[in-house]
């Protein structure tokens, strides 16, 4: 099987990812500490502010980084892959359970094209989505709270929905912000640490560091 070393990733991705990386976990931070959980002090008094800049920030990163994926990744994270996203992972799902062969590893490079056959995992068409959904989740529930007469609407939503769910017909739209804007950190975790692991077990960690990887070529 032959290799070669190709750019996978420009420098001005890798800074975004990992800004994104680095203001994320701030902002974990700081909601836990907002919300009360685990004990989390480390702010002090500025928190809710910091909270709401770092949020600032997160969003223009998600915004630059979501803009390159769609100009120049598209036809690997496009919304007619999912289909093809969730085949991959039902029958690389199958394999786990000890009831087929593992899917092979569809990705490879063309040397006569320069470019990828198939650039990545399958299975992250649908990482992608379920990030771009968590993080438009965080962004519309955090600010509605933070600005709810600027975002009435949204309040007055989440109070209608949120009434649904209680017996007494009490429960404020800010409540069940609040509960969905947690909930949604909680995904938004466990989505990253999935994302960790594939990256790691499919061997593209270094190369959001380097920016090059050896890939498999599949046509000379």
């Amino acid at each position: 099987m032959k290799y070669v070393e190709v750019l996978r990733h420009p420098i001005f991705i890798r800074v975004v990812h990992w800004s994104i990386v680095i203001t994320g976990i701030l902002l974990a931070l700081s909601g836990m500490e907002l919300g009360g959980l685990y004990g989390v002090k480390i702010f002090g008094e500025n928190v809710l502010m910091i909270h709401i800049i770092v949020a600032f920030i997160f969003g223009c990163l998600w915004g630059m980084f979501g803009y390159y994926m769609i100009a120049k990744e598209w036809k690997w994270i496009s919304l007619g892959r999912i289909p093809y996203s969730i085949k991959f992972l039902w029958r690389e799902g199958l394999a786990w359970c000890f009831l087929g062969p593992h899917v092979k590893d569809p990705r490879g490079y063309s040397l006569k094209k320069r470019d990828y056959i198939e650039k990545i995992i399958p299975t992250q068409v649908m990482v992608w989505w379920i990030y771009v959904l968590l993080a438009l989740l965080m962004g519309i529930t955090g600010f509605a709270m933070y600005y709810p007469e600027q975002m009435k609407p949204v309040v007055d939503f989440a109070q209608a929905v949120g009434n649904c769910f209680n017996p007494a017909g009490q429960m404020d739209g800010y409540t069940f912000l609040r509960a969905i804007h947690r909930l949604g950190m909680y995904l938004f975790g466990l989505v990253m640490f999935m994302h960790m692991y594939a990256v790691t077990i499919f061997g593209v960690l270094l190369s959001m560091f380097t920016g090059k990887r050896k890939e498999r070529v599949l046509e000379e």
